[in-house]
Order: C-alpha cells, then structure tokens, then sequence
C-alpha cells in the first residue's frame, strides 16, 4: 500500500525535535547486565544499547506521540540490534508485517534468514512498531481483563463471518459493531491510541535513522533508510517512500499489499490470487502422489482433490464436528476445551496453511484427510474457542488488538458499513472474488471498524495514493505468483506509482517470498542492497524446494503454522 506524495501536512522534519539537544548513542559497557526483557530497560531520548539476549543489544527509545506537538506526551520503542562485524556497518530496519508483528522477534528469531536476503553487511535493526508487543502505548481494549474474558469475545469477533443465512451475517455484523463500542470506550480513557498509525511509524523511522546518524558524527538531515519489509511491512515502506522519498538508500519489500487498497480499508484487492494459491496446493499433492501427500488418495487429477475437500467443507456445512477427546491434548502445548469444529475453522486452516506450502502443506493434508473420516482433531488448534481457556495465551502477546485498531487508523472511517445490507453485500462481494479466500479477510479487517470511533490527529494522517515521483534509491519489490493475500498485481502496481522500481517475480504459491529457500531471489536482493542494482523487470526467479519433497527427495513438513502476517 502506498500513497502519493501530497502529505505535506504530515511531511515534518522530524530533525526539527533532534535539534533540541544532544541525542547520542552510547556504547554499553562490558561490564553491564544482560537482559532478556525490555521490562528491565528505562525509556530514554537516546539510544542507548544494552546487551541483551545473550547476542544482541537493546534500546528502549522515547519518542514524542506527536512529533508535531511534543507537549502531548510521549512513549516508547522497544529496539534489538545484531550488529556486524565492522564497525563502521550501516543499519538496516526490518519489519515483518501484520499490522502488529514484531520487528524485535524478527531479528531475534530469523537473523539468519535476513541475511541471507540482505547479506551480512549491515547491523540488523528490529523495531517494534507502536502499540506492538515491546513498545508503547498500551492497546488492549481489555486492561486487567482475564484473558478467558477476551478470548470469548475475540473467538467471534475475528471468526469467519457465516454466510450461510441472514441470522449469522447479523450476528457477525452485530458482534463486529459491539467491538467498535467497547474498544472506543476503553482507548477515550488516556487518548493515546489514537497515535499509532502507519505514518507515525514512518516518522519513527525516520526519527531512528537521524538518531543513528547523529550519533555517528554525521548530519542527521543527510540520513538514509536501509529497509527489508515483508507483507505489511511494505505498506510501511511505501508509507515511508512517499513522505521521505529523498531519504532512502536501499528498500525491499516483499509480499507487496496494495498500500492504496489497505488505506481504503476493506483489502478488497488482496484476494485476487487467493484461489490460485489454494489450488497450487491440491495440484502440489496431487504431484507428490500418495507417498507423500496424505489426501492424495490415489486421485486420479488435482480437480478431484479440490472437489474432494469441497465436499468436506459442505458436509461441515450440515453438521459439525465435536472435539472432545482428551487424547488430543497430548499433541497440542497448550490447553484447549472441548469445542465444535465448524466449516468456518476449516476456512480459517486453509487459508493459513497456504501461506507457507513447503512447511504447512503436509500438515493440511493430514487433517484434509482425517476429516474425510469424520476426525476433525487437526482443527482443534485453529478453533478460537478451543483456545477461550488456554494457558498460552495467560501472558502472551495478542496482537489481534493492536492489528485491528492500527488498520482502523489507517483507513480512519474511509471504509464503513453502517448498515448489515452493506455488511452482506461486501461479504458476498469477497466471497465472489475469492470462494477460498474471500471470507476469510473480510473477518479480518474493514467492517470490524465501523463502531471505532479513534481517528489519528492530523500530523499522522496519510490521504491520496502511496507514491512518489521520484525516490533517492529505486525500490525492489517482490510478489509471488500466487500469493493468498498480496497478489502479485499488487507488487505491479505500487511499482508503477514508484517509477524507476522493479518487480522480481517469484514462481511460488505462498505468503511473501520470505523463509522460502530461493538461490535466485538471493541473489539479487543482495546485489540490491550492495549497490542499488535491479534485476531487470522481466526476471522470474524459482525456488529451491517444492511442497511435499525437498531437494533430497523426503518428505518436508513442519507442526508450526509462522504467519507473520494478517
């Protein structure tokens, strides 16, 4: 998603703040404690490194609220670096999308993927974005709250909306408009949840740089930004491109959402290629045969499958499945109750275990073939009200909250549905775009934000189309061929808005190209990032393993669905 570059209003110099006094970073001592949680650091208006994690170091960077008005109040951003061997190495920020996934988790957990993308040149820099995990202000609509208390509430306001009568899409309509209310309630009582939009935290990267510069001797005007984003985090970038876009150095962005359609508000173009992406998985299957894929069935073409697991989604449809056999607890870390497995949580695993068909395919297969034998036990992970009582989510991060209420910011009521004819229209409208994906986001965002009644202030307010005419750097996009939710139309079109860019087109099903082994893609995107240099636009990269046989010829799998995204 990006937008043009008429946002004066919110084009401030964020070097106006730096110049109020010396904001400096200071090398840790070697004497000083590790930590292993940001609750341990102090915010500070410098940058600050603490060791931490045993390989990295810390900062807990205060930032104003509004850098156009710092008397409003301030909070603060939970940063990791991994830095390079040389010291004179740039910085290079990644994001790994959501809205309301850690860019702290990202580097902690996936350093080596990132710099297999970008090389080992540049200190790695994960920032938690506003009202994300580590970093401040607080979101949640449920302070205090029991985590039961949320998760029954979230178990249907995030489901799949129900089309198959009128009663549920009025239910579904109605619950999406109770959340609005209660969350407007909760967010009025300290007022700072307007202040964590996508333009704000383009103005804190931009605010990281200039730090960073500063404390490097040099002037922090001439900063530039060194970026990997993935999913959303390109709607960041884009966001960033079109407000500063003499202040980029190199910009990848991967898994290319169509920043104009995510400031709209409803994603309508995001399920473009969604159908493409579900059926790469039945053809996938059918390939690796019955040695491999377990829904295989000895079929005689991939259509059977898809036929095979429509007939499976429509006997749900007329009847249910309960799960309620202590058994399955065995395999699953935490603790669930027993629950109704609905055509809705099917919907729901499908469209997630597509995004990854190298790791998750094989898992879907089992339970696709399972459930063709009336077991529904492999759902019972993804049914959210399984998951009402579970201990994992005691003292976890949910980012669902933070998600939600940063996408309603964004599109700050430019897409509202006030009326449940409206409500059913759109949902017949994705499903008609989409029969495999189309349900599925229209729960995620849009009409949730009808009741929400939290606008950003004006500095933060991003209008008109993500682009710029001219940027300091070209940008890399990537879009896979069929890509469940960010299109590779998507990646086309916001490199039209930023001329001279280039799409590398990756022949993969799948979410981003991101943790997908790809030797060419590899290859270029860490030419990109040593000198600027693009592939040129007609190159298509392939992968280096298939779904269900690796490059050895076993069998690949994985038990953990990483959705970094939506």
């Amino acid at each position: 998603m990006a937008f043009s570059a008429v946002f004066a209003i919110v084009a401030v110099s964020v070097t106006a703040l730096t110049a109020t006094g010396p904001l400096h970073a200071r090398q840790y001592a070697e004497n000083q404690a590790m930590i292993y949680n940001f609750a341990e650091l102090a915010p500070t208006p410098e940058l600050e490194w603490t060791p931490c994690y045993n390989n990295f170091t810390c900062a807990l960077l205060e930032v104003p609220l509004d850098y156009t008005d710092t008397s409003i109040g301030i909070t603060h951003l939970a940063i990791i670096r991994l830095s390079a061997q040389n010291d004179s190495a740039e910085d290079l920020l990644v994001n790994p999308g959501g809205p309301a996934a850690s860019g702290v988790d990202m580097v902690l957990q996936d350093s080596s993927v990132i710099k297999e993308k970008v090389g080992s040149q540049y200190n790695l820099i994960g920032i938690d974005p506003r009202g994300v995990k580590n970093s401040g202000p607080d979101v949640t609509c449920f302070p205090g709250y029991p985590p039961a208390g949320r998760n029954a509430f979230y178990a249907e306001a995030f489901s799949v909306p129900d089309d198959t009568s009128a009663y549920g899409l009025a239910m579904s309509f109605q619950t999406l408009g109770a959340y609005g209310n209660w969350c407007t309630g909760i967010y009025s009582v300290d007022g700072t949840a307007k202040y964590v939009g996508t333009v704000a935290v383009a103005q804190d990267f931009l605010h990281y740089i200039e730090l960073a510069a500063q404390a490097k001797g040099r002037e922090p005007s001439d900063a530039k930004l060194n970026y990997y984003g993935i999913s959303y985090g390109t709607v960041i970038g884009a966001t960033f491109a079109s407000l500063f876009p003499d202040r980029i150095s190199h910009m990848v962005l991967d898994g290319v959402m169509d920043a104009e359609d995510y400031y709209s508000g409803g994603l309508e173009t995001s399920v473009q290629d969604s159908d493409e992406a579900v059926r790469a998985f039945f053809r996938s299957c059918f390939e690796a045969g019955s040695e491999h894929c377990a829904f295989h069935g000895n079929a005689n073409s991939w259509e059977e499958l898809e036929d095979r697991y429509n007939a499976i989604l429509d006997a749900l449809k007329q009847s249910p499945i309960a799960v309620a056999d202590s058994f399955a607890q065995n395999t699953i870390p935490f603790s669930l109750i027993p629950a109704v497995m609905t055509w809705q949580d099917l919907v729901s695993a499908v469209f997630s275990y597509v995004y990854s068909p190298v790791g998750q395919f094989p898992v879907l297969a089992r339970i696709l073939a399972k459930l063709e034998d009336g077991d529904a036990s492999g759902l019972y992970v993804m049914n959210r009200a399984a998951r009402i009582a579970s201990t994992l989510d005691a003292g976890a991060y949910d980012d669902r909250e933070a998600r939600t209420l940063i996408s309603c910011l964004d599109a700050n009521g430019r897409f509202n549905l006030s009326t449940i004819e409206q409500y059913t229209d759109f949902v017949a409208s994705m499903k008609k775009e989409s029969q495999y994906g189309g349900l599925a986001v229209a729960g995620l965002v849009g009409p949730i934000c009808r009741n929400l009644d939290v606008s950003p202030p004006e500095s933060q307010l991003f209008t008109g189309t993500p682009s710029a005419n001219r940027t300091s750097a070209p940008i890399l996009f990537i879009g896979n061929t069929a890509d469940p939710v960010t299109p590779l139309a998507s990646a086309q079109k916001m490199a039209r808005l930023f001329p001279g860019s280039t799409v590398l087109t990756v022949n993969i099903s799948g979410h981003t190209q991101y943790g997908v082994a790809s030797t060419c893609v590899n290859t270029f995107t860490q030419h990109y990032f040593l000198d600027a240099r693009l592939p040129s636009p007609d190159t298509v990269c392939e992968v280096d393993k298939k779904p269900f046989v690796d490059s050895r010829g076993n069998a690949a799998e994985s038990s953990v669905v990483r959705r970094w995204v939506l």
